[in-house]
Protein backbone atom coordinates (compact mmCIF):
# COMPACT_ATOMS: atom_id res chain seq x y z
CA UNK A 1 0.00 0.00 0.00
CA UNK A 2 1.04 3.91 -1.00
CA UNK A 3 -0.08 6.99 0.58
CA UNK A 4 0.38 9.78 -1.69
CA UNK A 5 -0.78 13.47 -0.57
CA UNK A 6 -2.58 15.46 -2.43
CA UNK A 7 -3.81 18.88 -2.84
CA UNK A 8 -7.27 20.43 -3.97
CA UNK A 9 -6.30 20.08 -7.44
CA UNK A 10 -5.54 16.64 -7.35
CA UNK A 11 -1.73 17.26 -7.60
CA UNK A 12 0.72 15.14 -5.77
CA UNK A 13 2.41 17.10 -3.20
CA UNK A 14 4.15 14.33 -1.38
CA UNK A 15 5.03 10.16 -1.13
CA UNK A 16 3.80 9.44 2.40
CA UNK A 17 6.47 6.29 2.64
CA UNK A 18 7.75 6.79 6.33
CA UNK A 19 6.02 4.55 9.07
CA UNK A 20 7.29 6.57 12.04
CA UNK A 21 6.41 9.79 10.96
CA UNK A 22 2.99 11.24 11.45
CA UNK A 23 0.48 13.37 9.19
CA UNK A 24 1.24 17.03 10.72
CA UNK A 25 4.59 16.21 9.86
CA UNK A 26 3.68 16.31 6.05
CA UNK A 27 1.77 19.99 6.51
CA UNK A 28 -1.52 18.64 4.73
CA UNK A 29 -3.75 21.98 4.63
CA UNK A 30 -7.41 22.01 4.60
CA UNK A 31 -9.13 19.96 1.70
CA UNK A 32 -5.84 18.17 0.63
CA UNK A 33 -6.60 14.15 0.69
CA UNK A 34 -5.00 11.11 1.55
CA UNK A 35 -4.57 8.89 -2.10
CA UNK A 36 -4.63 4.85 -1.02
CA UNK A 37 -2.95 2.90 -3.58
CA UNK A 38 -2.85 -1.06 -3.24
CA UNK A 39 0.23 -2.18 -4.47
CA UNK A 40 -0.49 -6.16 -3.20
CA UNK A 41 -1.12 -7.59 -6.66
CA UNK A 42 -2.68 -10.81 -4.29
CA UNK A 43 -4.70 -8.22 -2.53
CA UNK A 44 -8.92 -8.62 -2.45
CA UNK A 45 -9.65 -5.06 -3.72
CA UNK A 46 -8.66 -6.90 -7.26
CA UNK A 47 -11.19 -9.64 -6.97
CA UNK A 48 -13.69 -6.87 -6.16
CA UNK A 49 -12.50 -5.26 -9.62
CA UNK A 50 -12.85 -7.97 -11.58
CA UNK A 51 -16.37 -7.74 -12.74
CA UNK A 52 -16.28 -10.52 -15.36
CA UNK A 53 -16.86 -12.55 -12.15
CA UNK A 54 -20.19 -11.05 -11.11
CA UNK A 55 -23.40 -12.48 -13.31
CA UNK A 56 -24.93 -9.80 -15.06
CA UNK A 57 -28.73 -9.51 -16.25
CA UNK A 58 -28.13 -9.17 -20.26
CA UNK A 59 -30.25 -7.50 -22.82
CA UNK A 60 -30.53 -7.82 -26.84
CA UNK A 61 -29.90 -4.49 -28.63
CA UNK A 62 -33.04 -4.87 -30.62
CA UNK A 63 -34.91 -5.20 -27.35
CA UNK A 64 -32.95 -2.42 -25.68
CA UNK A 65 -33.49 0.15 -28.70
CA UNK A 66 -37.29 -0.63 -28.22
CA UNK A 67 -37.50 0.86 -25.32
CA UNK A 68 -38.73 4.47 -25.08
CA UNK A 69 -36.69 6.07 -23.34
CA UNK A 70 -32.83 5.07 -22.40
CA UNK A 71 -29.05 6.39 -22.28
CA UNK A 72 -28.65 5.67 -26.17
CA UNK A 73 -31.02 7.87 -26.73
CA UNK A 74 -30.62 10.28 -24.86
CA UNK A 75 -26.45 9.97 -25.77
CA UNK A 76 -27.12 9.93 -29.57
CA UNK A 77 -28.63 13.23 -28.83
CA UNK A 78 -26.92 14.82 -26.76
CA UNK A 79 -23.41 14.10 -29.02
CA UNK A 80 -25.68 15.33 -32.21
CA UNK A 81 -25.76 18.94 -29.48
CA UNK A 82 -22.20 19.15 -28.60
CA UNK A 83 -19.10 17.50 -30.15
CA UNK A 84 -17.00 14.61 -28.44
CA UNK A 85 -14.40 15.68 -26.30
CA UNK A 86 -11.08 14.01 -26.04
CA UNK A 87 -10.33 11.32 -23.71
CA UNK A 88 -7.64 12.10 -20.87
CA UNK A 89 -5.13 9.60 -20.94
CA UNK A 90 -4.98 7.51 -17.89
CA UNK A 91 -1.96 7.38 -15.83
CA UNK A 92 -1.15 3.48 -15.11
CA UNK A 93 1.07 2.40 -11.58
CA UNK A 94 1.99 4.98 -9.05
CA UNK A 95 1.42 9.06 -10.14
CA UNK A 96 4.59 10.93 -10.61
CA UNK A 97 5.45 13.68 -7.69
CA UNK A 98 6.42 16.93 -9.02
CA UNK A 99 9.53 17.65 -7.82
CA UNK A 100 9.25 21.23 -8.55
CA UNK A 101 5.92 21.95 -6.97
CA UNK A 102 4.81 25.75 -7.24
CA UNK A 103 8.74 26.61 -8.27
CA UNK A 104 6.80 29.53 -10.59
CA UNK A 105 5.54 31.17 -8.01
CA UNK A 106 8.11 30.58 -5.28
CA UNK A 107 10.35 32.44 -8.09
CA UNK A 108 8.41 35.61 -7.58
CA UNK A 109 9.77 35.46 -4.06
CA UNK A 110 12.51 36.45 -2.58
CA UNK A 111 13.87 36.42 1.08
CA UNK A 112 13.87 39.93 2.88
CA UNK A 113 10.26 40.47 1.17
CA UNK A 114 7.02 41.40 3.16
CA UNK A 115 4.41 39.43 2.89
CA UNK A 116 0.74 38.84 4.36
CA UNK A 117 -1.08 35.22 4.08
CA UNK A 118 -3.97 35.22 1.67
CA UNK A 119 -6.16 33.67 4.36
CA UNK A 120 -5.66 34.54 7.84
CA UNK A 121 -3.80 38.23 7.00
CA UNK A 122 -1.14 37.89 9.28
CA UNK A 123 1.80 40.11 7.96
CA UNK A 124 5.86 39.00 8.04
CA UNK A 125 8.82 39.16 6.46
CA UNK A 126 9.87 36.00 3.96
CA UNK A 127 13.17 34.71 5.74
CA UNK A 128 13.66 31.25 3.24
CA UNK A 129 12.37 30.06 -0.25
CA UNK A 130 13.44 26.63 -1.60
CA UNK A 131 12.48 23.09 -0.82
CA UNK A 132 12.31 21.30 2.49
CA UNK A 133 12.05 17.79 2.02
CA UNK A 134 11.00 15.96 4.98
CA UNK A 135 7.66 18.20 4.62
CA UNK A 136 7.07 17.09 0.59
CA UNK A 137 7.86 17.73 -3.20
CA UNK A 138 7.70 21.23 -3.87
CA UNK A 139 8.84 24.95 -2.83
CA UNK A 140 7.98 26.37 0.22
CA UNK A 141 8.24 29.82 2.30
CA UNK A 142 9.81 30.55 5.46
CA UNK A 143 8.32 33.13 6.93
CA UNK A 144 9.08 35.52 10.36
CA UNK A 145 5.79 36.43 11.25
CA UNK A 146 5.50 40.29 12.96
CA UNK A 147 3.24 38.75 15.70
CA UNK A 148 3.56 35.29 17.55
CA UNK A 149 0.91 32.83 15.00
CA UNK A 150 3.32 30.72 13.75
CA UNK A 151 4.27 27.20 15.31
CA UNK A 152 8.30 26.82 14.92
CA UNK A 153 11.34 28.73 14.83
CA UNK A 154 12.90 28.13 12.03
CA UNK A 155 13.86 24.66 11.92
CA UNK A 156 11.92 21.56 10.89
CA UNK A 157 12.99 18.34 11.54
CA UNK A 158 16.06 19.53 13.28
CA UNK A 159 17.54 21.08 9.83
CA UNK A 160 17.22 24.94 10.68
CA UNK A 161 16.40 26.85 6.74
CA UNK A 162 15.91 30.69 9.18
CA UNK A 163 15.94 31.78 12.33
CA UNK A 164 13.28 33.80 14.41
CA UNK A 165 11.63 33.83 17.82
CA UNK A 166 9.69 30.54 18.94
CA UNK A 167 6.42 31.16 17.74
CA UNK A 168 6.74 33.28 15.30
CA UNK A 169 7.78 31.61 12.13
CA UNK A 170 5.97 29.54 9.62
CA UNK A 171 6.38 27.44 6.90
CA UNK A 172 3.65 27.62 3.77
CA UNK A 173 3.44 26.68 -0.43
CA UNK A 174 4.20 30.15 -2.01
CA UNK A 175 0.66 30.42 -3.09
CA UNK A 176 -0.18 30.99 0.44
CA UNK A 177 1.32 34.75 0.85
CA UNK A 178 0.88 37.62 -1.43
CA UNK A 179 4.28 39.82 -1.42
CA UNK A 180 3.97 43.64 -1.44
CA UNK A 181 3.84 46.84 0.94
CA UNK A 182 2.85 45.09 4.16
CA UNK A 183 4.57 47.19 6.95
CA UNK A 184 4.57 46.01 10.46
CA UNK A 185 1.04 47.05 11.81
CA UNK A 186 1.01 49.79 15.00
CA UNK A 187 -1.20 48.15 18.11
CA UNK A 188 -4.09 50.90 16.38
CA UNK A 189 -4.22 49.22 13.32
CA UNK A 190 -6.68 46.95 12.30
CA UNK A 191 -6.26 43.40 10.31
Amino acid sequence: MQLILRDLNGNNIAAMTEDDRTLVSYCPQEGYTIHVLDMNPESITHELEDLSQVEKYVISDEDYDKLPDTFRKWKEKYLKQKPAEPKPESSVGVPELDPDYQKAEADKIAPGNRCRLKEKGHRGEVKYVGKIPDMGMGFYVGLKLDEPFGDINGKIFGVTYFSCPAKYGLIVRPEEIEVGDFPELDIDDEI
